[in-house]
C-alpha cells in the first residue's frame, strides 16, 4: 500500500508538471531553453530566412517575376512624370529597358546579397530574447530590420553600383533624362541608385518576414535550433 501511494504520489507530480507544459503563457519554452539557445534559435531563423529569400528573388525572373512579379522593380513614383512623358513622344520603350536591366541587375547580386545579410545576422544583438522567441509571426525580422536595415542599406550600396554600368541601367537611365528634359521644365529630382537598394532590400525583407511566420507555424520549415519557435 506504501508503494502504491508513492506511485500514485509520483504520478500526481508528473501529471502536474505535464499541465504546467501546456501553459500557454510561454512560460514553459522560457524555462526549458537557455539564453544561448534561444539567441541561436532567432538568428538561425535569420539565417533560413534570408536563405530562402535570396534563393527566391536573387535568381533569374527572381525580382522581375516571382509570385506574379510582387517584387518587381517597376519605378512606380515615375509612372505619372517621367515615363508618362517618354511615352507620350515615342520612347516609351525605354521604360520597360530600365525595368528589365534594373531587375536582372538585382537578380545578380545574390552573394553579395547573402554575405551582408549573414553578417549583419552574426553582429546582431538581442535585448529581449524571450519577446522574439514568443513573438508575433514577424517579430524576429521585424527586429532585425529595426536594428539593421541602415547598414544593410549601406552594404547593398557597392555591388548595385557596379552592376548599374555592367547591366547598361546608367546608360538608359542617363538617355532617358535627355528626352525628358527636351519635353518639359519639370525637374526630374531623383535618385535611382537608392531607390534600386531600398526596393531589393525591402523585398529581401519581405520575403523573410514571410519565411519566418512558416518557420514559426510549418513544422517542415523548422529545424533543430529553432523547433521553439513552434512551441
Amino acid at each position: 500500500m506504501k508503494k502504491l501511494s508513492i506511485i500514485l504520489g509520483i504520478a500526481l507530480i508528473s501529471a502536474v508538471t505535464l499541465f504546467s507544459c501546456k501553459d500557454e503563457s510561454g512560460i514553459y519554452v522560457e524555462q526549458l531553453y537557455t539564453n544561448a539557445q534561444k539567441e541561436l534559435a532567432i538568428k538561425e531563423c535569420l539565417r533560413t530566412s534570408a536563405d530562402s529569400a535570396v534563393s527566391h528573388l536573387c535568381v533569374d525572373d527572381g525580382f522581375y517575376s516571382y509570385h506574379d512579379a510582387d517584387y518587381r522593380i517597376d519605378y512606380d513614383l515615375l509612372q505619372a512624370s517621367l515615363f508618362d512623358t517618354l511615352e507620350n513622344h515615342g520612347y516609351g520603350y525605354l521604360s520597360d529597358t530600365l525595368i528589365l536591366r534594373t531587375n536582372r541587375l538585382a537578380e545578380s547580386c545574390g552573394g553579395q546579397v547573402l554575405s551582408a545579410l549573414k553578417t549583419a545576422i552574426d553582429s546582431l544583438t538581442i535585448s529581449d530574447l524571450d519577446a522574439l522567441v514568443k513573438g508575433s509571426p514577424d517579430a524576429i525580422t521585424r527586429y532585425f530590420t529595426l536594428m539593421k536595415y541602415t547598414e544593410l542599406k549601406s552594404a547593398f550600396q557597392t555591388p548595385v553600383s557596379i552592376r548599374m554600368s555592367l547591366y547598361g541601367v546608367n546608360a538608359t537611365w542617363n538617355e532617358m533624362v535627355q528626352h525628358y528634359a527636351q519635353y518639359t521644365t519639370t525637374p526630374l529630382n531623383f535618385d535611382i541608385q537608392n531607390y534600386i537598394v531600398e526596393e531589393m532590400l525591402d523585398g529581401i525583407l519581405t520575403e523573410m518576414t514571410i519565411e519566418e511566420g512558416l518557420i514559426r507555424t510549418d513544422s517542415t520549415h523548422r529545424s533543430e535550433k529553432t523547433k521553439m519557435l513552434g512551441e
